[in-house]
């Protein structure tokens, strides 16, 4: 399935070091009710390396985060 490139050695390798390089993962597992979308291993997105290890140390979902970046430009 395409679950299972989370447990191939590229998967695994790409989720410990894609916020190395500014890549966060889109659609991670366990969060489908905030992202609207199925979990999706191989689904990632560049934001830049400050926003990904924010977003990392943050536990947010892209959409969270992104939410909460705007509101907070708002003020």
């Amino acid at each position: 399935t395409s679950h299972s490139f989370a447990q191939s050695p590229e998967g695994k390798w790409l989720a410990a070091h894609a916020g190395e390089y500014g890549f966060v993962l889109s659609y991670p597992r366990g969060k489908e009710s905030i992202t609207g979308y199925t979990y999706e291993p191989w689904h990632y997105r560049y934001v830049g390396i400050a926003h990904a290890e924010a977003l990392k140390s943050s536990g947010q979902t892209l959409k969270e985060y992104l939410e909460n970046l705007e509101t907070t430009e708002q003020l």
